[in-house]
C-alpha cells in the first residue's frame, strides 16, 4: 500500500505540479507586494457636490439665493488600489461651505473645505479645483401686488385717427412675488407690457410678461420669481357715434316686462363710444338701470352721470335725466304685523320679531290695487348669522315680495330681533 509520505513525493517529482504551486505562489507574492509596498499615486474625483451649512445663516432668518448647487473636483492620493473608482467615489467625500460668519444679507464668498465623508485615513486629499464660492444670503419675503398694463409704442397713437380706447383688460390683475426682502423691498410696481408695431383700429389680445421695476424705472432683480410670468392684455378699441340714449329696468312685474312705462331720456340722443365689434348694429345706449322698488308716483324722475359712462369727449352732457310715465300708478300702503314675517331660523333661536319699521307701500293701476290684499304680500327675514347675544337686539333687512303680475313694492324695509 502507498503510503502519503510516497503520494507527496510522487507530487513533487510532477514538474507540472511543481510549476503551478510556483506561479500561484509568485502571484500571491506580487498581491502582497503590491498592497504593502505599492507607491502612492493620485486620482482626481469630478463633481462633488458642495454642501452649504445654513445652521448659522437660518438663525439670523437668513436663506440661500440664487444659485444654490456647487460642484468641484477634488484630487486625492493614497495607495492605488485604495482610491481607485471601485473603492472611492464622489459620495465618500464632503465638501463643506463654511458658513460661521453670515450673520447678514449681501453676498457672501465662503471658503471649501474637502474631507472623508467616513472619517478615512487611507488616503488625503491634495487639493480642490476651487477654494470658495459665491452664494448671496437674504431674509425671504413674499407680497402680492397689483399689475399695471403698459402699451409700448414706437412713438405713434395706439389707436387710428377716428377710434379711443376702452379701459384695457388684464387677464389677472394682481401677481404674487417670492425672493429676498432687499429686492422685493425695492420694487414699485408691476405692468404687463406689450409692445405694438402699428396703431390700432380693432380690438387687441396678446401675452403680456410681467415685468418689476423699481423707482427707476429699472427692472434688474436677479433672484425675485414671481407666481406667473405673463398675462392676457385686451384693448377694447372704439368709435364714436351717436345714438339714441335709453333706460333699462329691474324688478318689474310681468306685465311691465311685456309693456314697459313709457318714459323720455334727456337728451334724447348723445355721442358714446362704441366698440368697434358693435358699431354697426348699435343704434341706441342705455344710460342706466331704474329698479321698480324705487318708482312710485311722486319718485319717478332719475338721473345718471356722465362719468359712470362711456359718453364721447364730443358730447356736452354732464348727466342723463329719465322721466317716467306714472299718470296711471297709483299707491296703498297695508300694514304687517311681526307674527306674519317668515323666519329663516336655522339654529333655532329664541327670538322675538317686530313688525316692519314703516307700512308696506304698493304700486300699480288703481284698477290693479282693487284687488291686493295683505295676504298677497310675503315678509322673510334671515337670522342664520346675525350675530347677537341674548338680551340684545339687532335690526335685519327684510325681503318684502308681492303675489302679482302688474304691482310691485316700493321702497326698503327692516324688523326688530331681539333674543
Amino acid at each position: 500500500m502507498t503510503t502519503n509520505k510516497s503520494k507527496i513525493s510522487q507530487l513533487l517529482n510532477n514538474n507540472k505540479f511543481v510549476f503551478v504551486i510556483a506561479f500561484i505562489s509568485s502571484i500571491i507574492i506580487w498581491l502582497a507586494v503590491a498592497i504593502n509596498v505599492s507607491p502612492e499615486t493620485t486620482r482626481t474625483i469630478n463633481k462633488v457636490k458642495v454642501t452649504i451649512d445654513n445652521t448659522v445663516p437660518s438663525q439670523f432668518g437668513l436663506e440661500v439665493f440664487g444659485d444654490s448647487e456647487f460642484y468641484v473636483d477634488v484630487q486625492v492620493k493614497g495607495k492605488k488600489y485604495q482610491i481607485s473608482p471601485a473603492n472611492l467615489s464622489a459620495d465618500d467625500i464632503v465638501v463643506l461651505a463654511q458658513t460661521n460668519n453670515v450673520d447678514s444679507a449681501g453676498n457672501r464668498t465662503l471658503l471649501l473645505k474637502a474631507e472623508s465623508a467616513t472619517g478615512s485615513n487611507n488616503y488625503s486629499i491634495s487639493s480642490i479645483s476651487q477654494r470658495s464660492i459665491d452664494v448671496y444670503f437674504d431674509v425671504p419675503k413674499t407680497i402680492d401686488m397689483v399689475v399695471e398694463p403698459e402699451v409700448v409704442t414706437d412713438g405713434f397713437e395706439v389707436v387710428e385717427d377716428g377710434f379711443v380706447t376702452g379701459p384695457v383688460n388684464l387677464s389677472e390683475t394682481s401677481v404674487t412675488l417670492t425672493g429676498p426682502a432687499t429686492e422685493i423691498n425695492k420694487i414699485e410696481k408691476a405692468v404687463a407690457r406689450i409692445e405694438l408695431d402699428s396703431s390700432l383700429s380693432s380690438n387687441k389680445s396678446a401675452d403680456a410678461k410681467i415685468i418689476l421695476l423699481d423707482e427707476n424705472h429699472n427692472s434688474d432683480f436677479k433672484f425675485v420669481k414671481t407666481n406667473i410670468n405673463s398675462v392676457v392684455l385686451t384693448i377694447p378699441v372704439l368709435r364714436v357715434k351717436e345714438v339714441d340714449t335709453t333706460v333699462l329696468f329691474k324688478n318689474a312685474p310681468d306685465e311691465y316686462v311685456l309693456n314697459p312705462l313709457t318714459y323720455t331720456v334727456s337728451p334724447s340722443k348723445d355721442y358714446f363710444n362704441i366698440s368697434v365689434d358693435e358699431y354697426e348694429k348699435t343704434t341706441e345706449f342705455s344710460v342706466g338701470t331704474i329698479d321698480f322698488k324705487s318708482v312710485s308716483p311722486s319718485n319717478y324722475v332719475f338721473e345718471f352721470l356722465r362719468a359712470d359712462l362711456p359718453v364721447s369727449d364730443e358730447s356736452q352732457t354732464e348727466k342723463f335725466v329719465v322721466r317716467l310715465d306714472v299718470s296711471n300708478l297709483s299707491q296703498e300702503y297695508f300694514v304687517i304685523a311681526g307674527s306674519k314675517v317668515k323666519v329663516n331660523n336655522p339654529d333655532n333661536l329664541n327670538f322675538k320679531v317686530s313688525g316692519l319699521n314703516k307700512s308696506v307701500m304698493v304700486v300699480g293701476s288703481e284698477k290693479a290695487l282693487e284687488s291686493i290684499t295683505e295676504d298677497d304680500i310675503t315678509v322673510e327675514i334671515d337670522i342664520s348669522e346675525i350675530g347677537i347675544s341674548a338680551g340684545q337686539t339687532t335690526t335685519v333687512p327684510a325681503n318684502v315680495t308681492i303675489k302679482s303680475a302688474n304691482c310691485w313694492i316700493y321702497g326698503t324695509y327692516t324688523v326688530e330681533v331681539s333674543l
